[in-house]
């Protein structure tokens, strides 16, 4: 069986949310500490992606880094292509921090449907493609991170260079609210 690697990436700016989305709390919970979860359920190991003012904040013994020093800053491709380069595997599971509604068994259910010829699959709704909610071949590492420094940092973009499967939201959870991604407080 190959080994999956989740990557939680709560490292944005979350300008709009107006403090860090990965602390804030939702029903007895951090939205971390719930995506963290979700990721464990369906991957051997799982990595946390963040800032460096940041780190102090998550419990000792998580696994926790930040983006590498040739591409910091520079998005959720830069996240993904750090911990590929920094915890190799065969596949990744990426779910972001800002959608702690994502569960055991909407992750468990994507690695298991996530084609094994295609080098990332992802969710979409009827209304919209997502993503950070995603199983990316671990082949594609070097690719992603030389798109990432030559200063390529459009997730869509890039995807768009990849045999991109996107999974149908319903046959993981038939309520959409569940991907949602919460960008405010008032989400």
């Amino acid at each position: 069986m190959n080994r999956t690697v989740g990557i939680l990436l709560a490292g944005g700016l979350s300008r709009r949310f107006g403090s860090p989305k990965a602390f804030a709390p939702i029903g007895g919970e951090l939205f971390y500490e719930r995506v963290y979860r979700a990721l464990e359920a369906a991957c051997e190991d799982v990595v946390i992606v963040s800032r460096a003012e940041f780190l102090a904040l998550f419990p000792a013994g998580l696994d926790v880094i930040t983006d590498l020093p040739e591409v910091a800053g520079k998005g959720p491709l830069a996240g993904i292509a750090s911990a590929m380069a920094l915890r190799p595997a065969d596949r990744y599971l990426v779910l972001a921090c800002d959608m702690p509604f994502v569960g055991e068994a909407e992750s468990q259910a994507l690695v298991r449907l996530a084609p094994e010829a295609s080098d990332v699959a992802a969710v979409r709704t009827s209304e919209e493609r997502i993503p950070l909610f995603s199983v990316w071949n671990g082949n594609r590492a070097k690719e992603l991170m030389g798109s990432v420094e030559n200063g390529n940092l459009g997730v869509f973009d890039f995807l768009g260079t990849l045999n991109t499967a996107w999974i149908d939201s319903d046959l993981l959870n038939e309520d959409r609210r569940v991907f949602r991604n919460i960008n405010t407080n008032t989400d």
